[in-house]
């Protein structure tokens, strides 16, 4: 396997994708899906009580996994046309699409777990759900906390940036300013997470909820720079890699 040499990195390489390098990307959105399939029916005919918040259980409805289904196909057909690499793209390495980007997110992870052990954060955020814990048994955690990246990615990034890219560069501007609206454009959707996290946050002490908003903030956007650089599933496993420490291993 050829690793990605910078040229190679340059987004600009990617704009023009071949149909190998599409029907790729489509196959392993499909694969995701599928996943999410899968998790749906088990929690529903294994384990009814497997969310602790509401609020969770809503977006595993059959209506908001077809949405999501749906916006992120949309999202991955027109990645492929605004200079995203490949999902699985064979000139970038298994290191840098899933060691890394797990490795990455866990070490979001243990930042969180470490402010939470010195604040306490997370029971206050419960208790404001009137939930005691997140935790119910580790068969629906883990399934949850697996299928969960998928979902986030599609609501704060895989449809929006490449759609508004797509709108903006491709169709306005003609292919101009590519590489500049992609970053305007992640910095933009990266603040959404800590913006709907605001009702959780604004119960916190001011510099808490600082703290925890210019995380969410660099999480979105490393998993914004992993889309560009190695495609979307290195960036959904970025999220994944928080995920497995923050809410399976770390048990609150």
């Amino acid at each position: 396997m050829r690793r990605l040499s910078d040229a190679d990195a340059d987004p600009g390489r990617w704009a023009a994708a071949s149909p190998k390098r599409f029907s790729r990307s489509v196959v392993v959105w499909l694969v995701l899906v599928a996943y999410l399939v899968i998790v749906k029916i088990v929690l529903d005919a294994f384990l009814p009580h497997a969310f602790a918040d509401p609020g969770q259980a809503a977006l595993f409805g059959w209506i908001p996994l077809g949405m999501i289904s749906l916006l992120g196909l949309i999202g991955v057909l027109l990645a492929a046309r605004t200079g995203f690499p490949d999902a699985w793209d064979e000139r970038v390495s298994l290191r840098q699409r899933i060691l890394l980007p797990l490795l990455i997110g866990a070490g979001f992870g243990l930042v969180q777990v470490a402010i939470d052990l010195m604040t306490g954060f997370s029971q206050l955020i419960a208790a404001r759900h009137g939930v005691t814990q997140q935790f119910t048994d580790f068969p629906s955690m883990f399934l949850i906390f697996t299928a969960a990246p998928i979902i986030v990615e599609v609501v704060y990034r895989l449809f929006l940036v490449p759609f508004a890219l797509w709108l903006l560069s491709n169709l306005i501007l003609k292919g101009r300013a590519q590489s500049s609206l992609f970053w305007v454009l992640a910095i933009l959707t990266s603040a959404l997470e800590p913006l709907t996290q605001f009702p959780d946050l604004q119960i916190l002490p001011a510099g808490l909820a600082v703290l925890l908003g210019l995380e969410y903030f660099a999480i979105n956007l490393t998993q914004a720079a992993f889309f560009r650089k190695r495609g979307f599933l290195a960036a959904i496993l970025v999220r994944l890699g928080f995920y497995l420490v923050w809410h399976l291993m770390y048990i609150h």
